[in-house]
């Protein structure tokens, strides 16, 4: 089954737009508002408190104005420069209480200004010169000395003013410092909302973190930008763009949202999971068997069984062995689809059908367990189920209602045959567990699957037959199963491999631990890389567990203990974990011998071709030298073939060679996995020729005839002619059986001996001829 979370993530993107707008909207505007420059009173009490906007801190949008009569003036503890001022930083002390309607001497290019105009001094240099600054930040006039100060300061004195605070730096949240500051505060608030959120809403983790970074990254462009505007540094001006008030947000403001919108779109990867199914089935004919005559036509080939079955599922041969073989279209009036009937045979059991009614007539059947009291079946325990057919039918079944056998998805028994009796095994999650992973599915346990079954005419039931049942909805209490596992049990490991990858195969998603000791679960060291997802079932419909075991330890049994804990996703008072380990063994082994290899020296033969044995003898490994050998004339890689008698200790095979020199490499592999090469060689000599007669004369000592051949031989002779069958003459004697190069026979004076010598390979003379023919008085 395939299950989709693509639609949920849908269904939430106006929600994400949403987040970003209002969350940078929000927040930039708290902290858009202008900064204050706060500065500690020389000598003055500092424990004023600043009405509504806190101590120390002036509102902006109500600056005092320090040539304004009547007016109270700012507390000791802060200095305010009027709006759009752009310089705090160069005031060191500034004027209050001043008349403005008096004008003051200032000298320089200044000259006489307003005194409403003086907004203070910068800090004395080391010579003890000041600069005069404006109420609007600007320099009025650089370098005024000492003495010129002390004047100044007096005319500002009759004029009503003096001098309140001195500038320090920034302090507390003021100024372009106060504007980060207030800025990262924002935005480590709101991304841990975004988390927080997102968690509750079961957003997806990539789409929590894009929007955490986008509006964390657009809060703090705002604050940037508000830093180095009129209302911080001061590196732009009270009219440009940025600082331009649009309604609730400023220029700032809205360069913030544009960054945020940026890097949610470029940190946002939108990730969908889709499980394709699909199946390596063998090749199908077409169905019925309109092409079954174009197997007829060519006269020089004649239609063969495979020809004539690959051009329809109803083409057949039909007069087989005779003139009149053709290949025919098997009846193709049949318009009747098959029927289907539930098979008993195969049912897992303790469960029953419901009904064992054919279709048509009967619309389909339901599983039930005989142990339950509602008839549902244990979740994640295989079911295995059949139907049969009254004719070979290929058959699919679905989850969704469909219109045709094409439209639905899955294969009976995940087979395109056309079969009489058809199988079908699968395992199913529970309800809870669907739900808890996968809740938009909301999953009931009730299930209903649909089977349409066609037989090779095309002819497939439109009424589909049902088969429905349940799976138990109670919550899971039963721990986890390790059904099997990628290495057997008790097999052999190859000598000097400390671990090796193994796979255990559990029937629902888990998470698994492992230990060389029996213990429990919560203190055994190694866990395993598991499936803990429905969606990650195998095509076994089984949940895989990957770990490598080590510690293996060679010539002795190693044992391993596995146990593992269901429902990952889970908390831990609702999880089922194994109070028993599964027990699994590896057998370590000692490394493979060859101890013998052959043929040795020259093998012979009196053909074209000599018969030759390959022979391996192997020892110890994993099993007392039980191995597979194959052998190579080259040694390239996969040019080895498996010799014909092996799978044991003593291995073989035959080949028949002509004559020349060989040289033939072998490889056996136990059940360890430990290998061993070896290599033989050897000559093969092809011998066609009938034994030679060397020598030929009286025995004088033996009063014999003596011969002597340039091989082993067996000789016999004739008084007559040549003319005879070789088993028709009289043998000659062997004085040892050790040389059977020397012949001997009795002597006969004045008689002619006609002689025919063979050697171990049958190579005689021809019938009418000899060897050799000899007499008392010569030899021929």
């Amino acid at each position: 089954m395939v299950y989709r979370r693509g639609a949920l993530l849908k269904s939430l993107s106006g929600l994400q737009i949403f987040l970003i707008v209002f969350s940078v909207f929000s927040f930039a505007f708290l902290i858009s508002e202008s900064s204050s420059v706060s500065a500690q009173a020389v000598g003055e009490n500092s424990d004023y408190s600043g009405g509504d906007t806190g101590p120390g801190i002036i509102n902006p949008g109500k600056d005092y104005n320090p040539t304004q009569k009547g007016v109270e003036p700012p507390p000791p503890s802060s200095v305010v420069l009027k709006s759009g001022a752009t310089a705090p930083n160069q005031i060191s002390k500034y004027i209050a209480n001043v008349d403005e309607f008096r004008t003051i001497d200032i000298g320089g290019n200044a000259g006489a200004v307003p005194a409403g105009k003086i907004g203070g001094f910068s800090a004395p240099d080391a010579n003890g010169a000041v600069n005069v600054i404006g109420t609007d930040g600007t320099v009025l006039r650089e370098g005024m000395s000492k003495a010129e100060y002390a004047k100044v300061s007096a005319d500002i004195s009759a004029a009503g003013g003096k001098e309140i605070g001195q500038f320090s730096g920034p302090l507390g949240t003021s100024g372009w410092f106060g504007h980060i500051a207030s800025g990262l505060s924002w935005a480590l608030l709101v991304v841990g909302a975004i988390q927080m959120v997102g968690g509750l809403l079961g957003l997806d983790k990539s789409l929590t973190n894009s929007l955490s970074i986008a509006v964390g990254g657009g809060i703090m462009a705002t604050s940037l930008l508000q830093a180095i505007g009129p209302s911080g540094a001061g590196w732009y001006g009270g009219q440009s763009f940025l600082a331009t008030d649009y309604g609730f947000f400023t220029g700032a403001g809205w360069i913030g949202i544009g960054v945020a919108v940026i890097v949610f779109a470029l940190t946002y990867k939108k990730e969908s999971q889709k499980i394709v199914n699909f199946q390596c089935l063998p090749y199908e004919a077409p169905i019925g068997g309109k092409d079954c005559e174009k197997c007829n036509g060519d006269s020089f080939r004649p239609c063969s069984e495979y020809r004539c079955k690959s051009l329809g599922q109803s083409c057949e041969i039909v007069n087989p062995g005779t003139t009149e073989e053709k290949c025919v279209w098997v009846n193709p009036n049949d318009a009747t689809s098959p029927t289907i009937t539930p098979w008993t045979t195969p049912l897992t059991d303790n469960h029953r059908y419901t009904s064992h009614a054919t279709r048509p007539a009967s619309l389909g059947t339901k599983i039930v367990r005989n142990e339950a009291t509602d008839g549902c079946l244990k979740a994640f325990t295989p079911l295995t189920f059949g139907i049969v057919t009254n004719e070979p039918a290929q058959c699919k079944i679905d989850l969704d209602h469909k219109n045709t056998l094409d439209e639905m998805q899955f294969f009976f028994g995940n087979t395109n045959f056309y079969l009489y009796n058809h199988t079908q095994q699968f395992s199913l999650p529970s309800p809870d567990s669907l739900n808890t992973e996968l809740p938009e599915l909301q999953a009931d346990g009730k299930y209903d699957f649909f089977v349409r079954c066609r037989d090779k005419n095309g002819n497939e039931n439109v009424d589909e037959f049902a088969i429905q049942f349940c799976v138990d909805p109670s919550p899971d209490t039963t721990a986890p199963v390790i059904v099997d596992t990628s290495i057997p049990s008790e097999s052999y490991v190859k000598f000097g491999v400390g671990s090796v990858p193994f796979q255990a195969y559990v029937n629902e998603p888990s998470t698994c631990k492992w230990s060389s000791v029996n213990k429990e679960y919560s203190v055994m060291e190694n866990t395993m890389a598991c499936a803990t997802s429905l969606t990650q079932i195998n095509a076994r419909e089984l949940y895989t567990c990957s770990t490598n075991l080590t510690g293996i330890k060679d010539k002795q049994e190693n044992n391993f203990y596995f146990r593992c804990k269901d429902q990952p996703s889970k908390g831990e008072e609702d999880r089922n974990v194994n109070v028993a380990s599964y027990e699994f063994k590896l057998r370590g082994s000692q490394p493979l011998n060859i101890i013998s290899v052959g043929p040795n020296g020259t093998a012979t033969g009196n053909t074209n071709t000599v018969p030759v044995n390959l022979k391996v003898v192997t020892d110890d490994g994993a099993n007392e030298g039980v191995a597979i050998c194959s052998f190579s004339s080259t040694g390239l890689p996969n040019s080895y073939v498996l010799m014909f008698e092996t799978n044991a200790v003593e291995h073989s095979q035959r080949l028949d060679l002509s004559t020349g020199n060989y040289n033939y490499k072998f490889r056996c592999v136990d059940y360890g996995g430990n290998a061993v090469e070896s290599e033989v060689k050897f000559s093969v000599l092809v011998d066609t020729a009938p034994p030679l007669v060397t020598r030929a004369y009286h025995d004088s000592a033996n009063t014999a005839l003596k011969i002597v051949t340039n091989e082993d031989a067996s000789c016999v002779y004739s008084l007559n002619s040549c003319n005879y069958n070789f088993e028709e003459g009289v043998e000659f004697l062997y004085i040892s059986t050790s040389n059977k190069k020397s012949h001997y026979a009795e002597w006969k004076p004045n008689l002619a001996y006609y002689i025919k010598c063979k050697d171990s390979f049958d190579n005689e003379p021809a019938p009418n001829a000899c060897s050799l023919v000899a007499s008392a008085t010569n030899v021929a």
